[in-house]
């Protein structure tokens, strides 16, 4: 079995995360069973052995560009995904995975935009985020706003289904407030603890869900609407905006409770991301 650092990873394989928390673990290769008879030898996985602070995980599936992905040793170039939401009666039911010519779908719904790549990191799936709307209000962001520097860092936009929330740069989650605010007419709680510290802009869950806009992520050649469970996060008769700043890493992500009721389709032979609204839990 090959060292950590054979795969680019710490010597001491250690793997740190951007929420700050951290896991060791030992590398392996195992035989990988899907259903009950189809067998897939020589799987290299990663067993965690401790987490930081006493951070708990139960496992997560690779399925990026990099070697150690599930999705790069088993040489699959399209796939897709299908989230429930994490509220209501859908929270207790699984989603969808596909691969392959399963994951090919056609509907008149679907809208499809480019894959971009980053030498710096180049295990991730970047899109190109143009502008957000809040309502019918266009945001005073262009895409000059989320370019790419030099280093590598920041600009474009992570899609990543392992993120809770969608990070972007504290001005554009501050403009977003604002309007939000404006719109709804709602006010900001000062007591209320959110489930997560993330989460600054709290409010009481209006009765009245018409008061809610919608949110637009304008992309080059789509656009990602997110309805009131796509960015409000509920707890109880509290709901908390799920828009977050970034973290120093100066990274745009594109997180998974954004992406609930969405067929999400990556295409890697045509380089291009297609989505389209679903109904998850009932595929």
């Amino acid at each position: 079995m090959e060292p950590c650092d054979y795969f680019k990873l710490s010597k001491d394989c250690k793997i740190s995360y951007a929420d700050k928390t951290a896991i060791k673990f030992v590398m392996g290769k195992e035989t990988l069973t899907i259903g009950t008879s189809f067998r897939i030898p020589d799987v290299t996985l990663a067993c965690g052995t401790e987490g930081t602070d006493g951070f708990r995980y139960d496992g997560i599936v690779g399925m990026g560009r990099g070697k150690l992905s599930l999705l790069s040793q088993l040489n699959e170039r399209v796939f897709a995904y299908c989230l429930p939401s994490r509220f209501g009666d859908d929270q207790s039911k699984s989603g969808i995975f596909l691969t392959g010519s399963e994951a090919r779908i056609a509907n008149d719904m679907i809208q499809t935009m480019p894959l971009l790549s980053n030498r710096e990191q180049g295990s991730l799936y970047y899109v190109a985020l143009e502008g957000i709307s809040v309502g019918e209000t266009r945001l005073d962001v262009t895409i000059s706003d989320f370019a790419l520097t030099d280093d590598g860092t920041g600009g474009w936009m992570v899609i990543d289904s392992g993120a809770t929330f969608t990070s972007l740069e504290g001005r554009v989650v501050d403009m977003i407030k604002e309007e939000f605010l404006k719109q709804t007419k709602l006010e900001k709680s000062e007591v209320y603890e959110p489930p997560y510290d993330v989460l600054d802009l709290c409010f009481m869950s209006p009765y009245d869900v018409n008061v809610i806009p919608k949110i637009v992520f304008h992309f080059k050649g789509a656009d990602w609407e997110l309805a009131k469970e796509n960015y409000i996060y509920e707890d109880g008769s509290q709901g908390c905006l799920g828009i977050v700043g970034y973290g120093e890493d100066k990274t745009s992500v594109l997180g998974n409770m954004q992406q609930q009721n969405m067929m999400v389709i990556y295409d890697l032979d045509r380089n291009n991301l297609s989505f389209m609204p679903a109904k998850c839990s009932e595929l």
